[in-house]
This record gives structure tokens, sequence and C-alpha cells, in this order.
């Protein structure tokens, strides 16, 4: 079975889009099939020491306890243990480009990237180890346990990214990315099978984000694609939302509520599991791109266009605390109450008390 090709530019536009510009390189690495075999091959070359590298491209950013760990461009990724002020740049084997990271607990993480590539670290990101790339994906078996209907999920080609991964506990998590793919470990990543059966996609629409929302596991991605698990990812359901854009993420809100946002500033809440969607996106410039959680249970967005929004008290909205910042790609709360987020321009601290103080309501 190919893989499907309608609609290419509005799939390239949305894989671009993603994380503020920052993935604009992703739809050529989908394309440009097996690398070469050669000491200037990216997954074979670790990451280059920067010396400006907290101005770098930043796409991810996430806490491993009281840590800060952001990832990005060329395989750089940077841990802060002060709130963002000081930053170390740590060990990884791969210059790929690295769009997410998470963390089950504070040393044991995962972070995944272009060309298929899944690291490991047992260390709270100050080093990481490969498991997994693009080359190793298409040999992986398929998951017994998978069941949908219709035709298999598309081989993956060994330059197709991951765009997201998301671990459960220590031992079972999942990494997903373009046209569908769906990965799956119970081991810590010692061993992965192909998952993407799993997902009812005969599309093969690209998966850009997944999170566990109270007993529930939501996977959003291209064209309106949103998918929901009552069994810890053994099976998803389709669930509809008035809007048929791509999503880029999905949040946890206030007693269970489920947040997907994505492509022209859209964002919808399900305080029902997604049976209904209401809208509380906003008006705004460009993508939703990232969201964090705060421990009151209020959501965070941060987008494209630099705005950087607060879940209101009624949570039916979102009030601004900053906007027309530079890009911003992910949003990561710290330790001590602010806010962490990066993008094309490196990580950018905001203080949340202050913001607050000149927030206004869209």
């Amino acid at each position: 079975m190919n893989k499907p090709s309608a609609r290419p530019t509005l799939r390239r536009t949305a894989l671009a889009l993603l994380c503020a510009g920052a993935l604009a390189g992703a739809w050529a690495a989908m394309e440009a099939g097996p690398p070469a075999l050669d000491p200037l091959d990216p997954l074979l070359r670790p990451a280059a020491t920067a010396s400006q590298a907290t101005s770098s491209v930043l796409i991810a950013v996430t806490r491993a306890g009281n840590r800060l760990v952001a990832v990005g461009e060329s395989g750089i990724a940077l841990y802060s243990d002060d709130g963002g002020h000081n930053w170390a740049q740590a060990q990884v084997p791969v210059s790929v480009t690295l769009t997410a990271v998470h963390f089950a607990t504070a040393d044991k993480g995962w972070a995944v990237g272009h060309s298929g590539v899944v690291l490991a670290t047992t260390d709270g990101g100050r080093s990481w180890v490969r498991q997994l790339d693009g080359r190793q994906i298409a040999a992986l078996p398929e998951d017994a346990t998978a069941v949908a209907d219709g035709d298999p999920p598309p081989l993956p080609n060994a330059g197709d990214p991951l765009l997201d991964v998301f671990f459960l506990d220590e031992q079972e998590g999942f990494a997903l990315g373009a046209f569908g793919l769906l990965l799956h470990t119970a081991d810590g990543g010692a061993n992965w099978t192909r998952a993407s059966a799993r997902l009812p996609n005969p599309d093969g629409n690209h998966l850009y984000g997944m999170r566990r929302v109270g007993d529930r596991l939501y996977v959003v991605g291209e064209r309106g694609a949103v998918f929901a698990s009552q069994d810890g990812g053994k099976r998803f359901d389709v669930l509809k939302t008035p809007y048929d854009g791509s999503y880029f993420g999905v949040a946890s809100g206030r007693d269970g509520e489920v947040v997907v946002f994505g492509l022209q500033g859209r964002a919808f809440a399900s305080s029902d599991h997604g049976a209904s969607w209401h809208e509380v996106g906003g008006e705004v410039g460009g993508a939703w791109t990232g969201a964090v959680t705060l421990a009151d249970g209020r959501i965070v967005m941060v987008g494209q266009a630099g705005d950087v929004r607060l879940q209101s008290a009624s949570a039916d909205g979102f009030d601004m605390l900053q906007g027309r910042q530079p890009p911003l790609s992910a949003v990561a709360a710290t330790a001590d109450g602010k806010l962490l987020a990066v993008g094309p321009r490196g990580a950018h601290i905001i203080d949340m008390a202050s913001a607050t103080q000149g927030s206004t309501q869209p």
C-alpha cells in the first residue's frame, strides 16, 4: 500500500507550522529516503557543542523533576536546574532535529525526532543514548494486539519524523509521527513494535500529539484527527470535533476537561470525554503550538504568533498573559512558579505574576 498523497500542499504546510516554522525541513526529511551510512550522517554524528545553544532553535521543553529539559535542531538538548536562567548542553549521539521530549520520572526520559530517532536518558537529560531510528522501524514487528478495520498501515520510510513521545510509566510508552505512525514499548524502549493499526486512521494522517487526560489517552493530528482510548492505548476510537484543520496538541484541564488546539488559533474543550465540544481559543494570529497544565489545573497555551494565554477562571476561554513575543513552539512550568517557553529564538522565561497584572481578555 502506498503512502497517501492527497492534499500534499496542505499536509506540508501543517507539518511545517507544527513548531512555529522550526520543523520546516520535516517534509524534506520524509521524502529523502534512507540516509547514507557515512560520517556526515546525522544519525551517526553526535550533536556539536554550541556556544550559543540557548539561542538555538528549540522545539520542545518539559520538566524532569525540578529540572527543565529542552530539545531542538541539530540534536541540541539542554537542561537547567535554576528555572531556565542557566543551561548546560547534554551529550546527544545524533544531530538530527529533535521534536519532542517527555519524562516518566525525574531521571528517566525519552526524546524523538527526524529520521525516526528515539533517544533515552536515565540521568535526567544530562546524556542520551539512541534506542531506535527510522532504518530499524520498518523491520519492527506489528503489534499482535492491534485491531483495526481496512488495509494494514503502510510501512514507514526511514526519513519519516517522529513528532511526539509519551510514557504512561517507566516501562510503557508511545512514539508517534508522520503518516499515522504509532510505536509502542512495554519495556522502557528496549523493544518497540509498530502499533499504527490501533488507530482507525485509514488516510494515514500525521499524528502530532498524545497526552493522558483522566483515565483516557488522546491522540491528535492532521485534518481534524482526534482519537481516544479507554484501555491504556490498546485501541483508539475516533472523536468528532467542530474543526477539520490540524490539531498540534492536547492538554488536560480541570475536572477531566480535555483541550485540543492547532491551526488558525483554534482550540476546543470537552468535559464529557469528547462527546461534545465548545471553542475556547479566541482570536489569535497563528497556530497554537504548545500547552502546559499548571498545578491549579488551568492551562497555558503558546503559539506561532508569540501569544501566551492562560485559561480563565471560568474555563470558558483564555486570557492574554503576553503577546507579540517571538514565535513559540512549547511551554513548561518551572519549579518556582514561572513559565519557560521555547521557539526558533531559544528559551524565554515568563514571570506569571507580572504578566498577569497586564493581562487583558481577548
